[in-house]
């Protein structure tokens, strides 16, 4: 006969302290009468948590001496970071050491657009001097101590010049200004010009999907998309108000976000470009800067009213509101490449760092606190829709002047949409039914 010695332990007799006691549960439904308002109680305590430990201000690079116009993220490298100010200076920053890496007088005036090549490797800049600079990023980072370092290449336009943006899979770039240019590496002239109309350009975007397309914002509240290989503009979209800014969504290249002067952002499909697919609401003054997440799931603006919003690409209305006791008007944001955090640069001469989820710890997590995190986020969505955690989720702290300018605003609603109930019940046979708002924002779309 074989005999077996076998070991039990008691729940008292364990062989540490950091050990866990396995706890035994019965699934059965009925054995837990009070599941459901115990699940309540901890997703409102979950709720009211994230509220109290919500941070989302990471800290801020010091170190431009006049306002900062412009920033760009690089997405093949976590930790790097390019900035233009006001006065032609451009910097290039370490994110965690929070330090300037590179600092370049490259420009005698306003730098008006930074750009990195799709791999990392090139920086192109446009200034309001007319001239175009192109640097080689691993050579900067080796001769970091050098002020003056002389470009690459040097381009110089004949007009003023906008921002630039690099395309996705060829080794040119392409600049606004009074006309659209597109540049090639070998080439000092552009090798190709687009001009619609007679006012200039103030932004372009390659879309991320087809090299060949472009889109632009005009000063004469136009927006309007280019074809490289037909050499000439294929459609244009007269709105109500000027647009500033322009993003193509990554993840979903067919959709564009358009930042406005009207305080709004709208979604366009180029499909079907004459109308919007969605208005996202909550600026208070025009909207300066958009960029999109790596993910595609939700972009971030910069605005004159102080403020950077959140938005999910879906939704009209902003998740997160950002803002700062001394941040002044927003000119340029950006994500992170991995979608973690957000930067700011604005006219106070700082760019700030702000997490994407105000209450997300930064930091090495273990597994159960992963866990539980993931515990409370799926009890959040569960009660999403109950009043209370409803209310308490969506309060955000705002500054008085916001606050005053919003009630403002509401007011203004409520008294045109009282207007057009009164005229609609006293004029049975002369009132037209008002237009839907996503119409009334367009003024005349030219194909």
């Amino acid at each position: 006969m074989v005999k077996f010695n076998t070991i039990c332990r008691s729940g008292q007799e364990r062989s540490t302290n950091a050990d866990i006691t396995k706890v035994y549960r019965n699934p059965n439904p009925k054995v837990h009468p009070l599941a459901h308002a115990r699940e309540y109680q901890r997703a409102l305590v979950a709720t009211k948590v994230e509220k109290i430990y919500a941070q989302p201000f990471l800290g801020a690079l010091n170190g431009h001496s006049d306002g900062v116009s412009c920033i760009e993220a690089c997405r093949f490298n976590l930790s790097k970071l390019v900035s233009g100010s006001y006065d032609g200076e451009i910097r290039i920053w370490d994110i965690p050491s929070r330090r300037t890496l590179v600092q370049l007088n490259a420009h005698q005036q306003m730098v008006k657009g930074v750009s990195f090549s799709r791999d990392g490797m090139r920086i192109v800049s446009s200034g309001e001097d007319k001239t175009i600079n192109l640097y080689d990023f691993p050579q900067l980072l080796e001769q970091s101590n050098n002020t003056f370092q002389d470009p690459l290449m040097r381009y110089l336009s004949k007009g003023t010049l906008g921002n630039v943006d690099h395309n996705y899979q060829l080794s040119q770039f392409a600049t606004a200004g009074q006309v659209v240019q597109v540049w090639d590496y070998e080439r000092p002239k552009p090798i190709m010009k687009f001009q619609w109309g007679v006012d200039s350009v103030s932004c372009v975007r390659y879309s991320p999907a087809d090299s060949n397309l472009i889109c632009g914002t005009s000063m004469d509240r136009c927006v309007i998309l280019y074809d490289v290989r037909a050499e000439s503009a294929i459609h244009k979209v007269a709105m109500l108000n000027k647009s500033q800014c322009l993003a193509w969504n990554p993840i979903e290249p067919l959709n564009i976000v358009i930042g406005n002067d009207d305080s709004n952002c709208y979604t366009y499909d180029i499909r079907k470009i004459e109308l919007p697919t969605m208005i996202h609401k909550d600026h208070i003054s025009a909207v300066m800067s958009v960029a999109f997440s790596s993910s595609g799931r939700e972009f971030v603006s910069g605005s004159f009213d102080r403020t950077i919003r959140i938005f999910p690409f879906n939704k009209g209305f902003s998740r997160e509101v950002y803002h700062g006791q001394r941040m002044q008007q927003v000119n340029s944001v950006s994500f992170s490449g991995d979608a973690q955090f957000v930067y700011s640069g604005s006219n106070d001469m700082n760019i700030r760092i702000w997490k994407v989820n105000a209450s997300q710890k930064v930091g090495i997590i273990n597994q159960r606190e992963t866990n539980a995190t993931n515990y409370r986020q799926a009890l959040k969505e569960k009660f999403k829709y109950n009043p209370e955690i409803k209310r308490i989720a969506k309060h955000r702290h705002l500054p008085k002047y916001l606050m005053n300018k919003k009630k403002q605003r509401q007011e203004m609603k409520e008294s045109k949409n009282r207007k057009q109930r009164n005229a609609e019940l006293n004029n049975p046979g002369q009132y037209e039914a008002p237009k839907p708002e996503k119409q009334q924002r367009i003024e005349q779309f030219i194909q």
